[in-house]
């Protein structure tokens, strides 16, 4: 038997509105495919006021770039996990 993995991560970007709540930004999804070394990262922005805003962040401080660059590195450590050379 000829068993595939593939592996399908999804977050999501916030960043603190006028009253000091987060508000989703940004959806985030992933997928890697192990078989064919097959990755990809999609991003769809649902709030391009409040994500373009100088100093946006959300209620813990992390910034938009901060959030996607940790979503970056679990796909990454994902997709080493699954044999991608190119991330070793």
């Amino acid at each position: 038997m000829d068993i595939k993995e593939t592996i399908n991560l999804n977050g999501n970007i916030t960043v603190k509105d006028a009253n000091n709540s987060d508000v989703i930004v940004a959806y985030l999804s992933a997928s890697i495919n192990g078989d064919n070394m097959n990755s990809n990262i999609t991003v769809n922005i649902s709030n391009k006021t409040l994500i373009s805003a100088i100093g946006a962040a959300n209620t813990a401080g992390e910034t938009p770039a901060q959030q996607y660059t940790d979503f970056e590195t679990a796909v990454k450590n994902k997709a080493k996990d699954l044999g991608f050379a190119i991330f070793a």
